[in-house]
């Protein structure tokens, strides 16, 4: 059931989504000839010499700054962790006497961005609350230069380990290569398959159902074990169904980001195209208008909406006919790709409903037909769910 609301999206709620609306039909034709995309890591490690100041990244020489080691403790200079590439920015603000690390996304750590205080044995959220029960070596400055402690930076995705004088520092950054970014298939559905290495976190694919609101879909292997540039991957096949025109979609994994993708339906006769009604929507709703699923219109042109509820239920009220402009742009996990430009509630009388929506601007629509408020929900009160949706383009 698909409750109208916008979702913050964990990754139980991305793995765990499903809708017959949206997800996969194991039967449609695949439409690349080739794997869309392909996951996987790439290693790096720095090793460093504490009566030195060799270093290696990446079993290349590299100059860095000489560790301290100070209490038995392993301490590093900022500098040095710049010199990583792990890192997008290292930033000392000697008001504050701390210093902020955020690290390169592609390297997926378990935070990102956090700041260490010269003195403190606390790590702190960029909100300034402190991790709790978690305590470290305090930082400190010496001769000039900020030094923190590398057990500390675990924190930012980074395993170390210290033997022989020689301390190593190793991550990896998370990548999916999009090998096909967009294409154009006549069908209502498209599949797909992409590469992942098999060592990490199956991916999923994700849908926006409008403005707010993403849902995602799981895969199948279809294949293991495939060598390729020194790793194993395994192939992951996915089957969506298209509305008319662009169809943004995103593959996800918990341990490799998003990377998104583009998929475009043509159309060649608008009339042939029904109304999507969504599992709820098949079991209450009855649309007489419109008769086809996508339609083109003059902007400001009314779009007549008229139909009937197929089971009678005393909360049964209105319907909510909501207009969401396409206007992607976003980024990160389940971006905004619609804006809510319009909505009209039309009542129910008689168990019908009927009414007009109109677009005032040029552009494509995916127009939700929502229920009235009539699932119970103990936190948010009584809640709606989309019944049905077609697509509008306005010229």
């Amino acid at each position: 059931m698909r409750k109208i609301a916008t979702i913050a999206l964990s990754v139980a709620a991305v793995v765990g989504m499903s809708s017959n609306a949206y997800a996969a039909a194991n039967s449609a034709p695949a439409d690349p000839v080739k794997d869309i995309a392909k996951m996987y890591r790439v290693k790096h490690e720095l090793k460093f010499d504490l009566n030195g100041t060799s270093a290696e990244l990446d079993g290349k020489a590299v100059q860095a700054e000489k560790p301290i080691l100070k209490d038995g403790r392993v301490f590093v200079p900022l500098r040095t962790l710049r010199q990583t590439g792990a890192a997008a920015s290292v930033t000392w603000q000697p008001a504050q006497r701390e210093v902020r690390i955020v690290m390169e996304q592609k390297v997926m750590p378990s935070w990102s961005d956090l700041t260490f205080k010269i003195g403190s044995d606390k790590i702190y959220t960029p909100e300034g609350t402190a991790l709790a029960d978690e305590t470290i070596p305090k930082p400190f400055i010496e001769n000039g230069i900020t030094y923190v402690p590398v057990s500390a930076l675990t924190w930012l995705g980074m395993s170390v380990a210290t033997k022989d004088d020689i301390v190593s520092w190793n991550w990896s950054d998370k990548i999916i290569e999009v090998l096909e970014p967009s294409w154009g298939t006549d069908e209502a559905q498209t599949t797909f398959t992409m590469l992942y290495q098999k060592d990490m976190y199956e991916p999923q694919f994700m849908y926006p159902y409008g403005a707010g609101s993403w849902g995602g879909g799981s895969g199948k292997v279809t294949d293991k074990d495939i060598a390729m540039d020194g790793r194993l991957y395994n192939r992951m096949e996915f089957t969506a169904n298209l509305r008319p025109g662009a169809n943004p979609m995103q593959l996800y994994a918990v341990s490799a980001g998003t990377a998104n993708f583009t998929v475009q339906r043509r159309v060649a006769d608008p009339s042939v195209v029904p109304v999507t009604r969504t599992e709820e929507g098949q079991t209450y709703l009855s649309l007489s208008q419109p008769a086809s699923g996508y339609m083109k219109v003059k902007a400001g042109d009314a779009i007549q909406v008229a139909g009937s509820i197929l089971k009678p239920n005393e909360a049964f009220d209105k319907v909510t006919v909501v207009a969401q402009k396409y206007s992607p742009g976003g980024t990160g996990l389940a971006p905004a790709v619609y804006v809510k430009d319009s909505q009209k509630e039309l009542a129910i009388k008689d168990g019908k409903f009927a009414g007009a929506i109109s677009l005032s601007k040029p552009g494509t629509y995916l127009i939700a037909v929502n229920s009235p408020k009539y699932i119970p929900s103990t936190e948010m009160g009584s809640l709606s769910t989309q019944w049905a949706e077609f697509v509008v383009e306005a010229e």
